[in-house]
């Protein structure tokens, strides 16, 4: 795996909607329900796009790699906010399990997907060209 890609694209997939989060956050306060799925359709959306760009290649791209880039956006999306809603919106650990957190578990999912998606296209492409 390109680390370096990973980790790029896992800031852009956290910061992102982590951004858009504290200037809708008045939003937040009034229309709470409103919030939440805003929030999740930019996460998953900016998901979906660092995906693409990064299995744009297609070479590489496998149930394995698309797992493991799933589930190192997770990990760096939960280690980022993490501190921030412990430490600065004083959020109890299984608050922050079940209302944050678990919405991580889409980036696998997500990656899994496209991975397995761009896997087929390029082996339909082959098969189309004659290589494969």
């Amino acid at each position: 795996m390109n680390w370096k890609r990973v980790i790029g694209y896992g800031f852009a997939v956290w910061v992102i909607p982590f951004a858009v989060s504290v200037m809708l956050f008045t939003v937040r306060e009034s229309h709470r329900a409103l919030f939440e799925s805003l929030i999740t359709v930019i996460g998953v959306a900016v998901a979906v796009a660092a995906s693409l760009l990064y299995f744009r290649d297609g070479a590489k791209a496998d149930l394995r790699r698309g797992l493991w880039l799933g589930i190192a956006w997770a990990a760096m999306s939960m280690l980022l906010d993490l501190p921030i809603f412990l430490a600065v919106f004083h959020m109890a650990l299984p608050d922050y399990l079940a209302d944050v957190a678990l919405t991580y578990l889409a980036f696998p999912t997500i990656t899994v997907g496209t991975a397995l998606a761009v896997q087929a296209g390029v082996r339909l492409a082959r098969q189309a060209s004659g290589r494969g």
